[in-house]
C-alpha cells in the first residue's frame, strides 16, 4: 500500500523504480526502523532505498525475492541497476549514441530510444542452435541483458557490471547437499 513509484528517501536524494517482490522486506523494515529509518509506506520498494542508505550497492545481497530495479543516488551521482539472483525479472540496457544509458524490463522500451537496431548475428545463431540467447547478449548488438545475480553501476567515471551472487557449488572433493 502506498507504493506508487518512483519512491525516494526522506531527503529525496535517493530514488528507485522497482519491478518484483522482496519476500523478506518486513524483516528488513524492522531492522532499518531500529536504526532510525522512517518509512512513508509499508511496501517492499521503500525498503530497498533505506537498505541502500545503510549498505550501498551491496544491499542486493540482503534481498530475498524476484526483482529488477534502478536506483539513482544523487549525492554520489550513481545509477545502480540490479537483477535478482536467478534472473526471474528481466533487465535490459544500452548506451545511446550520445552516451546516455537507457534501460527497461523489455527490449521494446529501449527501441523507443535512439539505440542501434543492428542485429547481433552470433546471438541469432545461438538462438537457432540452442533455442535461447545466452546472457548478456540479445538479438540486438547494442542491447544487453543484465545477468542474473548482477548489478550495473554507472557513474561519471564509467560503467561496471558486477556479479554479486552465483549458485553455490561444492568444492572439488566435497559432497553437495544431501
Amino acid at each position: 500500500a502506498g507504493g506508487q513509484q518512483p519512491i525516494c528517501n526522506e531527503d529525496e536524494s535517493i530514488w528507485i523504480v522497482f519491478n518484483g517482490e522482496i519476500y523478506n522486506y518486513l524483516e528488513l523494515m524492522v531492522e532499518l526502523e531500529a536504526k532510525g529509518h522512517r518509512f512513508r509506506t509499508r511496501c517492499d520498494t521503500e525498503v530497498i532505498v533505506h537498505l541502500y542508505e545503510e549498505t550501498g550497492v551491496d544491499c542486493v545481497k540482503r534481498l530475498s525475492g524476484m526483482f529488477a530495479f534502478a536506483l539513482w543516488d544523487s549525492f554520489s551521482r550513481r545509477l545502480v541497476l540490479a537483477r535478482d539472483r536467478l534472473g526471474i525479472k528481466p533487465l535490459f540496457y544500452a548506451l545511446e549514441p550520445a552516451g546516455r544509458l537507457v534501460f527497461g524490463s523489455e527490449i521494446k522500451a529501449l527501441l523507443a530510444a535512439p539505440v542501434s537496431r543492428e542485429p547481433d548475428y552470433q546471438a541469432l545463431y545461438d538462438y537457432l542452435s540452442l533455442m535461447y540467447v545466452p546472457t548478456p547478449a540479445t538479438a540486438f548488438a547494442a542491447i544487453r541483458k543484465l545477468p542474473p545475480g548482477s548489478t550495473l553501476t554507472c557513474t561519471p567515471e564509467g560503467m561496471v557490471v558486477r556479479q554479486y551472487w552465483d549458485i553455490p557449488l561444492p568444492k572439488q572433493g566435497e559432497e553437495g547437499p544431501h
